[in-house]
């Protein structure tokens, strides 16, 4: 069972990591941190936090294969996967939601319009 307020965030910009994880720790959110897609889907199954955050590029394995992932597996199908992108590739919006993703966050974004996306979602 998710614990309500675990918010897994995948990004390989470290900086990006920290902001996000800041901003929603400030929120009252536990935060689970991965660098790459392959610890993420490994976190998410570890961790059943109840929305993961993935960034569209990253290393090792991407966010859209993760995504695809982490809802392919009985495990983690009901987690709520949100894509993080700089530039808001049509095509690879359309492929995340295509895997299952609910939406996306283009980077950066204001506080405000991250919260507001996330707590429409848990």
């Amino acid at each position: 069972m998710p614990l309500h307020n675990k918010i897994l965030i995948a990004d390989d910009d470290l900086e990006m990591l920290e902001t996000l994880s800041s901003m929603l720790e400030e929120e009252g959110f536990a935060v689970i941190k991965a660098e790459n897609g392959l610890e993420a889907v490994e976190l998410a199954r570890k961790e059943l936090p109840a929305l993961v955050m993935l960034d569209i590029h990253m290393p090792k394995m991407d966010g859209l294969t993760a995504c695809k992932e982490i809802k392919s597996d009985d495990v983690t199908r009901s987690v709520p996967v949100v894509m993080l992108t700089v530039e808001g590739s049509i095509n690879e919006i359309q492929q995340a939601i295509t895997y299952g993703a609910k939406t996306y966050i283009t980077k950066p974004s204001s506080k405000a319009e991250i919260l507001k996306v996330l707590k429409s979602i848990i």
